[in-house]
């Protein structure tokens, strides 16, 4: 008859199927692995794009975006109080340097301006009357003056006369001590008018300065207006594109009020937008990299927008070739600020391949195979990624992502 099994033997069989079985599982498990890194999958040559590791410059850069902008865009303001009166241009048209864009009512200035001319006239009126006034009143003194001097000269000879004849007794003291308090009396008048002829001089002349200035500024008044006058009929400063103008005929404008915006097609800038999380590396004079089409033109930052507009910060870029003939107003392009540069270090071209982590597995080309291989990266752009270790010069990487290809040592590279 059967017997029970013990509770012992039941565990110890159980303890030894489930180790078995785990066994199993691993052993399975361990051959999968060992069989998988032993077989060598393949790829198609089409489908990648391989770099040639070499030596050159990379550059860190942050992206942005901009957009080409004229480098001079001029507003030109009304020089009068007037009413618009006659359009030329709409905005839109292009103009040639010196063009008529609008024209202003200039009949009110022009009242003005005539005005000052007559006062004018009258002041340069003044001034000739002052100088021939001065020139009569000193002919009058200085004859006055001469006929002085000549009075003086008789009063010294009577005056020699009467000691004469004091000294033959046929004077007396009292007729000489006359004559002597009258030329004495003579050499103090004529003393007093010199004093007058100059004091005189002084007076008109400080009137004729005074005049003088006063005719400067009129005459700064009537050139000022003359300038307002000639503004009347608004000019374009540049060639370029009327990109607004004020078209309401009859509107009355009032000194300084914008009347046009005139572009200067010959040179370019760039407006750039960046996200204030990287307002802290932005800085006067930062070298940028502007993307137009397969071409990369340089400039640098000039002025940083203080404000943040959206989440956004505005920057303008002075390009080294402004006038480069892919420009054109308007055009979208991607913007790198270069934060920091290596030169003469390996390099390859960037590509999907490239995660931003420091160490990573790639692929390099060896004939017709694949081999993987672990390297450190250093610096990257859009152009290009810094390797720091792993390759050496003239190996070929494989610079398209092969996710799903990772874990194995090597990949066939065959052509179709």
């Amino acid at each position: 008859m059967d017997r029970e099994l013990s509770s012992s033997f039941k565990k110890r069989r159980l303890i030894k199927t489930v180790s078995l079985a785990s066994l199993t599982v691993i052993l399975v498990v361990v051959a999968f692995y060992i069989i998988r890194a032993n077989m060598e999958p393949t790829i198609e040559r089409s489908k990648i794009n391989v770099s040639v590791v070499g030596k050159g410059t990379v550059e860190a850069t942050l992206e942005a975006t901009g957009l080409v902008v004229p480098e001079y865009e001029f507003l030109i303001t009304s020089p009068i109080q007037a009413k618009l009166e006659q359009v030329f241009r709409n905005s839109g048209e292009a103009v040639q340097a010196g063009e008529s864009i609008l024209q202003l009512n200039k009949d009110a200035t022009l009242n003005d301006y005539n005005k000052l001319l007559d006062e004018q006239a009258v002041n340069h009126n003044r001034e000739e009357q002052l100088g021939l006034n001065l020139e009569r009143i000193l002919n009058e003194l200085n004859t006055q003056y001469t006929i002085k001097q000549m009075n003086i000269e008789s009063l010294e000879t009577a005056l020699d006369h009467e000691r004469a004849l004091l000294k033959i007794g046929g004077s007396t003291d009292e007729k000489l001590k006359q004559a002597g308090l009258n030329l004495e009396i003579s050499r103090l008048e004529l003393l007093q008018l010199k004093r007058q002829v100059k004091n005189q001089e002084k007076t008109i002349l400080s009137e004729r300065k005074g005049l003088g200035y006063q005719i400067s500024m009129q005459q700064k008044n009537i050139a000022t207006y003359g300038k307002k006058l000639s503004g009347a009929i608004v000019q374009s400063p540049a060639k370029g594109i009327v990109t607004w103008v004020s078209n309401k005929i009859g509107a009355e404008v009032n000194v300084g009020s914008d009347l046009a915006r005139v572009a200067d097609l010959s040179s370019y800038k760039v407006e750039g937008k960046i996200s204030d999380a990287y307002a802290s590396q932005l800085k006067k004079g930062m070298e940028v990299i502007v993307k137009i089409e397969d071409q990369d033109l340089r400039g640098t930052i000039t002025n940083i927008q203080p404000e943040v507009d959206a989440g956004m910060v505005i920057f303008f870029v002075s390009l080294n070739k402004n006038n480069h003939n892919l420009l054109r107003a308007n055009l979208k392009v991607e913007l790198q600020l270069v934060t920091s540069v290596r030169r003469n270090v390996l390099r390859v071209k960037n590509g999907s391949v490239f995660t931003g982590a420091e160490q990573q597995q790639i692929f390099v080309v060896q004939g017709d195979e694949a081999v993987s291989r672990t390297i450190n990266t250093g610096l990257s752009n859009f152009n290009y990624t810094e390797i720091l270790t792993g390759l050496r010069p003239g190996e070929k990487v494989i610079i398209t992502e092969l996710k799903d290809l990772q874990s194995f040592k090597k990949v066939a590279i065959k052509d179709k």
